[in-house]
């Protein structure tokens, strides 16, 4: 019942060295592979979500594991920075971009409190914006870069490659949520 693989694991339950596997493999693509993965995303997501009955998007097998809609807020909130950092790198090659910690905007966001169809209704729409702006991006575009605190440099294209590779651990982490709710059931 799970999405077909993009032709690597991705989620909680990966090692190290399948995580690392994966991250290398997304690099290795062409750019139009990236690109249709990337594309792709939000349909991606939806036929991940249309497996899980609405009722579970609040399960959490622990107190400090996300559930469904905690995640749908981290993805929408991952693609918002994603749209500043592309539009730095294209616009403005060479500046800063601020880093965040996942966990405080979790929990100072009120994830788990919020509307889980306003969250994936906002990462639909700024995964579409992001996937026209690289559309249109001539090829030469992509090598240009913005400064990241704790990732150094990173080009328009290693952006795209780490979002690829984040979506897919994260459906990985919805699927699971998925399986720790059934058993628990």
């Amino acid at each position: 019942m799970t999405v077909p693989s993009l032709g690597f694991i991705a989620g909680p339950d990966v090692s190290k060295e399948e995580s690392t596997f994966a991250r290398k493999k997304v690099d290795s693509w062409k750019r139009t592979q990236k690109l249709s993965a990337f594309s792709n995303g939000a349909n991606r997501i939806s036929k991940t979500l249309k497996q899980f009955p609405r009722s579970m998007w609040m399960f959490k097998p622990s107190k400090e594991k996300w559930c469904i809609g905690e995640i749908l807020w981290h993805l929408a909130d991952q693609e918002a920075n994603l749209y500043i950092r592309l539009r730095r790198a294209i616009a403005e090659p060479g500046s800063p971009v601020s880093a965040y910690d996942q966990d405080k905007w979790a929990k100072h966001l009120g994830y788990l409190m919020g509307d889980f169809e306003e969250a994936w209704d906002i990462l639909k729409l700024l995964r579409r914006s992001n996937a026209a702006l690289l559309k249109r991006l001539p090829i030469g575009v992509w090598k240009r870069k913005v400064k990241h605190p704790e990732r150094g440099l990173l080009t328009v294209e290693s952006l795209v490659s780490m979002n690829v590779w984040h979506l897919e651990h994260h459906l990985g982490q919805m699927e699971k949520r998925f399986r720790d709710w059934k058993l628990k059931k």
